[in-house]
This record gives structure tokens, sequence and C-alpha cells, in this order.
């Protein structure tokens, strides 16, 4: 694949800008030779990994917050010591680098997991093989570099106007950091389509929107809302913790539901609301399952009807002679624990103005 730093790609429909490179050889497994590319993206970074040899390909993020819970669902397929043999652009290595590492399948031999342990710590990442036509290079934008003459004056030239930016940014962002809504997520990330919208008690509506990626599921999609509101929930919970089960998200004025329609199990969608539409109406989510609107129901009854019925005293309630099931297991778990991260993660990118982590990814 012809790939450089400046190419702009498309990967299964996500825009990357390559910003940097690094060939590995596993000098336990005959120098074996691959290309990892650093991406910005509007996701965060992203790094894609291409093996012409074993003709593998992959997208992957940083996952620390596993910090070495690897469960049985993962099962060992690759492990080495890899070193750098060649790299350029924005990549945090040099020449000789190693880490030892090993890599981790599910069941599905769709989704990846791996480890890398530098000198320095510890790295881990998420990720799931994609096909090499899923890579599109689509453009190229010329890295910007200084000349061989007045360098210093480049510098300090550029310098100063990314401090000027920053400033100017900050000044813009402090007001709104933290208000993304899952709904303007939704709106705005290519991934998800608008499907419907569902009219509920006192002029409140439910958006309902579908995950477009054939390979994604509730945990997947769980993440990636997650990570595109910061981190910034009160609670996440996965209905009786099963993989690709349905997932329920509060925020602090937001109640978001991911399941699997029932008569198209092999979809995901989204529904998001107000959760004063919640509070006041007991529709079932858009074309749901018997036991999907039962749990929906006991899970926001259980999680933000009590601290709902103080926000919204002066509204009557579907609520308010509720008898169904309660569940006691919310939040706490997985997702809340990456939520934590999510969010720790972007406060400390805001109030630090290094980035890139400490070895290679």
């Amino acid at each position: 694949m012809d790939i450089k730093t400046g190419s702009i790609l498309k990967i299964n429909g996500l825009d990357a800008h390559v910003i940097g490179w690094i060939r590995y050889k596993n000098t336990q497994d005959g120098n074996k030779t691959w290309m990892e590319y650093r991406l910005k993206t509007n996701k965060g970074e992203r790094w894609l990994s291409v093996d012409d040899i074993y003709k593998e390909y992959s997208i992957s993020w940083a996952a620390n917050n596993v910090r070495g819970n690897i469960g049985p669902e993962w099962h060992e397929v690759d492990k080495g010591r890899q070193v750098v043999v060649a790299c350029g652009g924005d990549v945090d290595v040099e020449n000789g680098d190693a880490a030892d590492f090993i890599e981790f399948e599910d069941a599905e031999e769709e989704k990846i997991l791996s480890t890398e342990i530098w000198d320095d710590g510890t790295e881990y990442s998420r990720g799931e093989y994609i096909e090499a036509e899923d890579i599109k290079v689509v453009g190229y934008e010329k890295p910007s570099v200084g000349s061989s003459t007045g360098v210093v004056g480049s510098i300090i030239a550029l310098t100063a106007v990314i401090f000027t930016f920053i400033i100017a940014l900050t000044i813009l962002l402090i007001p709104t950091m933290g208000d993304r809504t899952i709904s303007d997520y939704l709106k705005q990330d290519q991934r998800f389509s608008y499907v419907t919208s569902i009219t509920g008690n006192e002029n409140q509506k439910a958006d309902v929107y579908e995950n477009i990626l054939s390979y994604a599921t509730t945990d997947d999609t769980a993440r990636d809302i997650i990570e595109g509101i910061e981190g910034n929930t009160e609670s996440v919970t996965q209905k009786d913790d099963e993989k690709d089960g349905d997932i329920a998200i509060v925020t602090k004025k937001e109640y978001c539901l991911i399941y699997h329609p029932e008569d198209e199990p092999e979809k995901i969608y989204i529904q998001v609301s107000n959760r004063k539409y919640n509070y006041s109406s007991d529709n079932s989510p858009y074309r749901s399952s018997g036991v999907t609107t039962h749990w929906y129901r006991s899970h926001y009854y259980s999680s933000s009807y009590s601290k709902d019925s103080s926000s919204f005293s002066k509204t009557p309630s579907a609520y308010q002679s509720y008898s169904g099931d309660t569940i006691h297991n919310i939040g706490n778990g997985y997702f809340d624990s990456y939520s934590s991260s999510v969010r720790q993660s972007s406060i400390n990118a805001r109030n630090s103005s290094s980035g890139g982590l400490s070895g290679g990814k």
C-alpha cells in the first residue's frame, strides 16, 4: 500500500490523516516486519497496522484502562519482541527502541487486545481486524517542514501562532467543555444514521439512530458514545453483563438505550432522549422486544426516577405507580470504569501541552 506521512485515508467510513509511521520487526519470528501508521481522526488517535506478509490489517486505539485485566474471552495468538527499524513523522520512538508484545483475539477472531511492555511502562490497545479493501487512500496533505535556513525564526513564529491559537481556543471552549450531549454526537458522527423519532408526553421526544457499521456490537457502540462525550456519564449499565447485550447510558441530562431491534437482531439501534421524556412517558423503545422493553423500564426506574422526581416535580410521571422490577447493579462495572478512564484522559489532555504515549503507541 502506498501510504506515507500526509496521506489522507478513509477506513470503513472513518476519515483519517497519517501523521507518522513505524516499521517494526519481530526478532522472535524470523525478523518478520510490518507497518504501523499513526492516524489523526475525529475519533481521536488511531493506529493502522498493515502486515502484507500475512495479509492482516487492523485498526486500534489506546485502552490503558485494561490494566492487565484480560478475561477468558481472549485467547493468545501472537507474541514476540518488536524492534523499531525505521520511523518517520510524529511518532514517539527512535530506531532501535524495542518492546515485548502479546496479542489476543476474541472467540470470533474479529476483535484484538494487545499488550506492549516498554522499558518505561506497559501499554494496552483494543482493535478490530479489517480487510485490505477497507483501506482507501483518498488524498494527500503535504506535511509542513521548516526550510534549512531561518529554522530558528520559523520555530519562534510557529510557537507564537500556536500559543495565540491555544489561548483563543481556551477562551472559546472553557464555558462549554464537557457539555457535549449524546444527541449532538450521534447527529455529527457519520457512523450513525437517523431512523425516526418517538413523541411522548409533555411535548418530549426520543430520537432513534442506527449504527451503520455491520461489524459493530452494542459494546463497541457504547465505547464510541462514551468517548464522544468525553466520559461525562452518571452511570453505564449492561443488561446481565452479557456481551453485545442491551446497554443504558445515563448522563446529567439524557437517557440513552443501545439495543438490537426485535425483527432485525443484526442491527443496532440507539434511542436517546432528554430524561424528562423517560420520566413523563413509558413508551416502548422503537421496535424493541418485550424483554428489552421490560429491562429499559426497570433500569430507568432504578437508575434515574428518584432524582428526576425532584427535577420534574411539576410534571406528571408515567412511573408514579410503577410496580415492576428494580435493578440493583446500576453501573459499577466495566463501562463505568471505562467512562472514568476516558473522562480522566480528557481532563489530562486539557491540562497538558504534551501529547502521545510514552512508548511506541
